[in-house]
C-alpha cells in the first residue's frame, strides 16, 4: 500500500514540475516576441562606451641583409672592319687604286723626300689622280692660295688669263679622254669602221666617217660611236685653238706691262730691281718646263703649271729673288716644302714670288727677307720627277710667267 501510493505521488511530483517548465518556457517566448515588437519602434539604450586597450607592441631587430658580390669579367667591344665603298669615278683600270679625295689635313704620303711629321697640306695621290680627272677634267691636282679681288683693269686681265688657263687644261684633259674612247672603238670587229679607217689613213678621216653618219643604221653601231667621238673631237680642237690664241694675246699684254712696273711700283721699295729686270734669279739652274698648261710628268694628266722649273743639285742654296716678308713656309701638298714670299704691290696688285720642292726650309712665316738671302735649299719633295726648283711670281695671288720678271 504505501509503495503504491509513493509511485503515485512521485508521478504527480514530475507531472507538475513539467507543467510548470512548459508554462515557463511559453511565457519566456511570449516576452521575446514582444520584446522583438516593441525593439522595431523604440531605440535600442546607449550601451556605455568600453575604455581602448592598449595593443602590445613587438620589436624585432634583424640584422641588414647586404646584396650578393658578384664579380662578371670584362667585355670587350667587338673589332668592326671598316666597309669600303668603291669610288662611282673609279678608274677601269685593275691596276689603279680606287678614287679617294684628296685629304684637307695629316702628314702627306712620303713622296720625293718625305714631309717632316706634324706638318699639315693637301696630296692627291698618283692612282686616284686619273679618276679625279675623270670626274673633273678641270681639277686642280695643286692646292692653290686665296687670290685678291678684281678690282683694277691690270687685275682683271691677269684673272681673264687664269680662266682661259684653265679652260685649256679642261679641253686637253676632255679630248685625251675622247681619244682613248675612240682608239677602244676602232679595236672593234665592225668591218665597216675598219674598212673606213683603212681607207682614210693618212687622209681627212672625220670627213668621210660623216659622210657615212647620214644612214640611221649606223648611229647605234661602233661606226656611229666613232663618227660621235670624232666630231666631239674635231670640234673640242677648234675651241682649243681658239683658247690658245687666247692666252697668248693676254700673256703678251701682262708681259708688256711688267716693263713698266718700276713706274707703277707704289711705293718703290716694294720690287727690288736687279740690273735690268724686275727680280732676281734664285739660282742659275737649267730652265727645264715653261709656264703654261703641260701633261704634268708627275700625275701624267693635262694640268696648269703654274711657273717655271730650274734644274739644280739636291742641296743647292735658293735666293730669295727681293726684299719682303715671309707669308709662307712649310709642306703644301704637291709643291713640297713650299714658300711664298709677298714684296709689296706692283702693277697695282699684290706681288709675291713663292719656291716649291725645297729639301730644306730656311725661313718662317712672318719673317722679314733681302734680295739675294737664302731663303732654303733645292730638292724633290711633293709631286716631283727630280732635283729641281719650282719657281712662281703670282699678281693678287694668280700666276703668271715668270721669264718676263726675271
Amino acid at each position: 500500500m504505501s509503495e503504491r501510493w509513493w509511485r503515485r505521488a512521485t508521478l504527480a511530483t514530475v507531472a507538475g514540475a513539467t507543467l510548470t517548465a512548459t508554462s515557463f518556457c511559453l511565457n519566456a517566448g511570449a516576452a521575446t516576441a514582444e520584446a522583438q515588437s516593441s525593439s522595431a519602434q523604440a531605440p535600442l539604450p546607449t550601451l556605455p562606451a568600453l575604455p581602448a586597450l592598449p595593443s602590445p607592441s613587438l620589436t624585432v631587430s634583424l640584422p641588414p641583409v647586404g646584396p650578393p658580390k658578384v664579380t662578371l669579367p670584362p667585355i670587350k667591344p667587338p673589332t668592326l672592319k671598316p666597309t669600303l665603298v668603291p669610288s662611282a669615278t673609279a678608274s677601269a683600270r685593275p691596276d689603279t687604286p680606287p678614287a679617294t679625295a684628296p685629304p684637307t689635313s695629316g702628314k702627306p704620303p712620303p713622296v720625293g723626300v718625305s714631309a717632316p711629321p706634324g706638318i699639315d697640306g693637301p696630296m692627291v695621290s698618283p692612282g686616284s689622280a686619273l679618276a679625279l680627272i675623270a670626274g673633273d677634267p678641270g681639277a686642280d691636282l695643286y692646292p692653290q692660295p686665296p687670290v685678291d679681288a678684281a678690282v683694277t683693269p691690270q687685275a682683271r686681265q691677269v684673272a681673264a688669263l687664269s680662266d682661259v688657263q684653265h679652260r685649256i687644261q679642261y679641253l686637253e684633259n676632255i679630248l685625251a679622254r675622247t681619244r682613248d674612247d675612240l682608239t677602244r672603238v676602232q679595236r672593234g670587229p665592225d668591218p665597216v669602221l675598219q674598212l673606213l679607217t683603212s681607207l682614210t689613213a693618212g687622209g681627212d678621216a672625220d670627213a668621210s666617217l660623216f659622210a657615212v653618219a647620214d644612214s640611221s643604221e649606223v648611229v647605234d653601231t661602233p661606226t656611229g660611236r666613232a663618227v660621235a667621238l670624232s666630231g666631239a673631237i674635231t670640234s673640242g680642237q677648234t675651241e682649243l685653238v681658239r683658247r690658245r690664241t687666247e692666252e697668248a694675246r693676254l700673256r703678251q699684254e701682262i708681259s708688256r706691262r711688267v716693263r713698266t712696273v718700276p713706274a707703277l711700283a707704289a711705293p718703290a721699295r716694294t720690287v727690288a730691281p736687279v740690273g735690268e729686270s724686275r727680280l732676281g734669279r734664285p739660282l742659275s739652274g737649267r730652265l727645264t718646263s715653261k709656264f703654261g698648261t703641260r701633261l704634268d710628268p708627275y700625275y701624267h694628266v693635262w694640268q696648269l703649271h703654274p711657273g717655271v722649273d730650274l734644274a739644280a743639285p739636291i742641296g743647292t742654296p735658293i735666293l730669295a729673288a727681293a726684299d719682303g716678308r715671309v707669308s709662307r713656309a712649310g709642306w703644301y701638298g704637291g709643291y713640297g716644302n713650299y714658300t711664298c714670299i709677298d714684296h709689296g704691290r706692283a702693277d697695282g696688285q699684290r706681288l709675291s714670288t713663292c719656291y716649291g720642292h725645297q729639301s730644306k726650309l730656311m725661313v718662317s712665316p712672318g719673317q722679314r727677307v733681302h734680295a739675294g738671302q737664302v731663303i732654303g735649299l733645292v730638292g724633290s719633295t711633293g709631286a716631283s720627277t727630280g732635283p729641281h726648283l719650282h719657281f712662281e711670281v703670282r699678281l693678287g695671288g694668280r700666276p703668271v710667267d715668270p721669264l718676263p720678271w726675271l
